[in-house]
């Protein structure tokens, strides 16, 4: 029998991107029909195995974010935490993963569904065609074991682009490329409160400080994260000296022969844009809303900003993509919805009261909490014609979404023994 650890192992040896998981699609299909379970898949990837009469329906997400070297992951194991040496470890949500595959090898009455491409906007969970049986479902994508999520924010990426407008570029201009260095990144949710830079700030911050005109731009990694790393080539007849460590400029060669004429309206935009919580929720503690830019580029002649959208309440969430739209508009932009989720409305039933009752066993002072990131509970409870109960539990996971993630595996063994005891209720 293999452990939670060694699936853990053996799945980070296959490549499970958003968008890029069919080989992990093909290993969880052929592992679920090797340990005898009836396996459904729909057209969106999800992948539903059943055995016997369930009580209970596992859940996890097996796309992950990559960013550093990811897909291509070396595991790193310091005094029990798990971590990698330059990439994502993918903990999120591969430990709920390999915590389901661990369970299939023991239980002979379970159900256990592997939705995809959460991380790029909840894709699978939303576009579930699978019927769950089992009238409880235990996500397992929790990232502090203290925490019992019973609610958690919806979510919407926005798409703002600008029609790029060129002008020639004298051979004899001076170019300048500044980098951003050294910020943390991280999770555009669970981390929006920790006041970490954003590299597209900081990157217009120190643009606007001079009169230049930009010839190429680019900032953040994924649309879910905290944007880490930004690089601007631009031209200025200014005296360009940077007063802040995380910027590096240089003088470069011009290999250019155009720069963009209406420069301003993208640095002016970033500049201005209000980015982290902009209202806190005092019932949850934790922020209601919020905003994050997570991409931003020129390319093709199209300047194009991503940003993502989280709130703690439906009407809230309205109100906030109808004010982002409007603010790119104002700033000479289009928008377009990416994509959408609702919120998912704290809920506390009987299964809620039976999974603390046996966390509680294995962490003490474990709570109920709602979470400032996506989920798919609320959205997998729409899917289904029967009423049903979910709730997420998970191990200790620290800086997902960024290469300092790091999963606790003492956490992960108390989480996977509370799970198996819940399967046993």
């Amino acid at each position: 029998m293999k452990s939670t650890l060694e699936y853990f192992e053996e799945i980070s040896k296959i490549p499970r991107c958003s968008y890029e998981a069919e080989k992990m699609q093909e290993f969880l299909v052929l592992e679920a029909k090797k340990l005898h379970y009836d396996v459904e898949i729909d057209s969106f990837g999800n992948i539903l195995c059943k055995k016997g009469k369930p009580k209970i329906c596992l859940q996890s997400h097996y796309d992950m974010v990559c960013l550093g070297d990811a897909p291509n992951i070396e595991l790193v194991k310091e005094n029990n935490i798990l971590k990698t040496k330059n990439s994502t470890l993918g903990a999120d949500n591969g430990i709920g993963v390999s915590i389901m595959l661990y369970c299939m090898q023991k239980y002979n009455d379970l159900e256990c569904l592997f939705t995809s491409d959460e991380e790029v906007g909840l894709i699978g969970a939303t576009n579930l065609k699978l019927r769950i049986d089992a009238p409880n479902i235990l996500n397992l994508d929790g990232e502090d074991e203290k925490e019992i999520y019973t609610g958690c924010a919806g979510g919407t990426d926005m798409q703002a682009l600008l029609e790029l407008e060129y002008e020639s570029l004298p051979l004899e201009a001076k170019v300048y490329k500044a980098q951003v260095i050294g910020l943390r990144g991280g999770h555009s949710g669970i981390d929006i409160d920790k006041n970490i830079a954003s590299s597209a700030k900081v990157i217009s911050k120190f643009l606007s400080k001079f009169d230049c005109d930009l010839i190429e731009l680019s900032a953040g990694e994924r649309r879910n994260s905290i944007a880490k790393g930004a690089t601007a080539i631009f031209t200025s007849e200014d005296i360009i000296e940077s007063d802040d460590d995380h910027v590096v400029v240089e003088r470069v060669q011009n290999i250019y022969s155009k720069k963009i004429k209406n420069s301003n309206k993208i640095i002016d935009s970033l500049h201005a844009f209000s980015q982290g919580v902009r209202s806190w929720n005092k019932e949850y503690g934790i922020p209601d809303n919020s905003a994050n830019i997570g991409i931003v580029e020129t390319k093709d002649d199209m300047a194009k900003i991503i940003i993502s959208l989280r709130f703690m309440d439906d009407l809230r969430g309205d109100e906030l993509s109808s004010e982002t739209e409007a603010f790119f508009k104002v700033c000479g932009f289009s928008t377009a919805i990416l994509s959408s989720h609702g919120a998912w409305t704290p809920n506390v039933g009987d299964f809620s009261n039976r999974v603390k009752n046996t966390i509680s066993k294995y962490v003490p002072n474990a709570e109920f909490k709602a979470i400032h990131a996506g989920l798919e509970c609320g959205i997998l409870i729409s899917t289904q014609k029967e009423e049903k109960e979910a709730i997420s539990i998970g191990p200790i996971i620290r800086s997902p979404h960024s290469i300092r993630e790091e999963c606790d595996l003492d956490s992960v063994e108390r989480i996977r023994s509370a799970v198996e005891e819940i399967i046993s209720l």
